[in-house]
């Protein structure tokens, strides 16, 4: 047996007997995931659903309450904002009511929450773009122009934790979905507008690789569309059912992770030198396990309450640690780095031990 298989093993030992020492593997869990909807104007009951049976979806009403832009934390809080031009900003949960947070400085049409930070799309500021919002204080500073040399207007906005882009839809220049970089301001095409005869797609969430396009035109009897985030450049829209079929008002969304279910792992930080690992939708005060390996693959745990559970990692696998999340669902791990380790030569992926259920998988920078 190779060195390298023997500590594949060796981890799948540890894996076990943690797995047998430290949890209990949950049989029924009460908090599912929702992807959460609203509209602007009229103040038409809010909705979400737990996406059973899609794409014939049933959605819940709740809270009635004026919508342009909602965003929604690893934690479950959602952020919600209206008004065309003096923006306010709110927090609330499923069941509402929302509070009011601040009065934003400039207009904000979508939200967007990532990196521990809520974002917006300004579409009246000058330039129009993706800002950085303080919700303490309503400040808005500007994170990347979308606007100057594109004419895109990202009405629906979001984040995704699996791959940490920001995801946005256009019906403006170049019409369709892009993934966005606001680091480095690359924006990639990923899909035209949406089959239907109108293109209006005003609200947006991101949840398990997946953009869920809101706010369509329903008294036109279009329904909401789904992109899988996998699919790359040129993949299919999915129509999935609509909840509102007499508005064709703007609105917003947002993906509210289900605890230890919608895991997602991140790295951050210089290769070589000090490497952060977050792991974000966790269950609350569990432990994650944080695993590595040199290639992906498809290693199945052979045994302990995570057995056959699929890993997208091969049998070089080790158990680097296993790290406690916070009351938010948040774990993170800070190692450093060698050089020989970088530029996607070890792979990481994190397991929540609470639910056995597994994150993405990251190469390293």
């Amino acid at each position: 047996m190779t060195e390298q298989r023997e500590k594949a093993m060796r981890w799948i030992t540890v894996s076990s007997l943690l797995c047998a020492g430290l949890i209990a593997i949950l049989t029924t869990n009460s908090a599912h995931a929702q992807l959460f909807a609203g509209l602007e104007g009229s103040a038409p009951p809010t909705v979400s659903t737990d996406l059973t049976g899609f794409p014939d979806v049933q959605w819940d009403n709740h809270f009635s309450f004026d919508v342009s832009g909602a965003a929604a934390a690893p934690d479950g809080t959602l952020y919600l904002c209206n008004g065309a031009f003096t923006t306010e900003l709110y927090e609330s949960t499923l069941t509402g009511p929302p509070q009011h947070l601040a009065r934003l400085d400039l207009d904000m049409t979508a939200l967007a929450y990532g990196r521990g930070t809520l974002y917006g799309y300004s579409n009246y500021a000058d330039p129009k773009g993706i800002y950085e919002i303080d919700i303490n204080t309503g400040a808005c500073t500007l994170v990347l122009d979308v606007y100057t040399g594109t004419s895109f207007r990202f009405f629906a906005l979001d984040y995704n934790p699996v791959d940490d882009l920001f995801y946005g839809y256009t019906e403006y220049g170049a019409s369709g979905l892009y993934s966005i970089n606001i680091d480095t301001g690359e924006m990639i095409k990923l899909a035209g507008s949406i089959p239907a005869s109108n293109g209006q797609g005003r609200g947006m969430a991101v949840g398990r690789n997946t953009v869920y396009l809101t706010a369509t035109r329903g008294d036109d009897d279009i329904p909401y569309f789904a992109y899988d985030i996998s699919q790359g450049i040129g993949g299919e829209w999915v129509p999935f059912t609509q909840p509102y079929p007499a508005y064709h008002s703007t609105g917003g969304a947002a993906y509210i992770p289900q605890p230890g279910h919608d895991i997602a792992l991140s790295l951050t930080g210089d290769c070589p030198g000090k490497l952060t690992i977050s792991a974000t939708g966790a269950s609350h005060n569990g432990k994650v396990a944080i695993i590595y390996a040199f290639d992906y693959g498809s290693i199945t745990i052979p045994n302990g309450p995570c057995a056959g559970i699929q890993l997208g990692l091969n049998r070089t696998s080790v158990l680097a640690a296993t790290v406690t999340a916070d009351a938010g669902g948040i774990a993170e791990l800070t190692r450093t780095v060698p050089n020989a380790a970088c530029a996607g030569k070890v792979l990481v992926q994190a397991l929540d031990l609470d639910t056995c259920a597994p994150s993405n998988v990251v190469p390293t920078p």
